[in-house]
């Protein structure tokens, strides 16, 4: 991931606190009330801290430290989320989980990583716990735009950092083939509309049978 990238946002964003869709998504269409849910690349915080305020039991996960000392330092009243420095494609298998989430992660990270991250969800999940992604796919309005990651596929370099996209019905049989049950899976626009852009994204919950 591109980690430096990453703390330079952080440190110049005008936080927004609201959570996103696919948060919203995610709490309003599965039961979640408290359940255990790691967010992995929770940024600054805001889906993290909606989950806890619906009750979940969060531990939230990046690795940019300065932002995690600060989620850590401002919230340290809500003792039901933890907010730790980690690298989420090398997780140890100490805690499993009701839900696994990951909004805009998953493309950050390379092929390789994306399945090591696949397989430690399906091992690391409680029976019938959900896997949720929200990533960017093919049909992402700025696919292929950037320089092209040399020795990798569908990975560009654009507005200075890396991205990867991936190809919705792989993706889909991938996590099949793992041993999910796919409950929710499409590619559109309106999940994620930003500042008067309204891209096309892929949305997958896929539950552990």
């Amino acid at each position: 991931m591109d980690k430096s990238y990453w703390e330079s946002f952080y440190v110049r964003q005008n936080a927004e606190l609201k959570p996103s869709l696919f948060a919203k998504f995610v709490a309003e269409n599965f039961s979640t009330e408290g359940k255990s849910l790691v967010e992995l690349g929770c940024g600054n915080g805001r889906d993290a801290i909606y989950f806890g305020n619906e009750g979940l039991n969060v531990l939230a996960i990046d690795q940019c430290e300065s932002e995690i000392k600060f989620l850590s330092n401002r919230y340290k009243k809500l003792t039901n989320i933890r907010f730790v420095c980690a690298d989420f494609t090398n997780m140890d298998n100490s805690e499993s989980f009701d839900i696994i989430y990951s909004r805009f992660t998953l493309h950050s990270i390379s092929a390789e990583e994306e399945m090591k991250v696949s397989l430690w969800a399906y091992a690391n999940l409680n029976s019938s716990g959900r896997f949720c992604i929200e990533v960017r796919g093919q049909k992402n309005e700025i696919f292929r735009k950037g320089e092209p990651v040399v020795g990798e596929k569908d990975a560009f370099i654009y507005n200075d950092h890396y991205r990867r996209f991936l190809n919705f019905e792989d993706f889909c049989n991938t996590l099949k083939n793992i041993g999910f049950e796919i409950e929710f899976a499409k590619e559109e626009k309106d999940f994620a509309p930003f500042n008067g852009e309204n891209e096309t994204y892929i949305r997958v919950i896929a539950r552990k049978i």
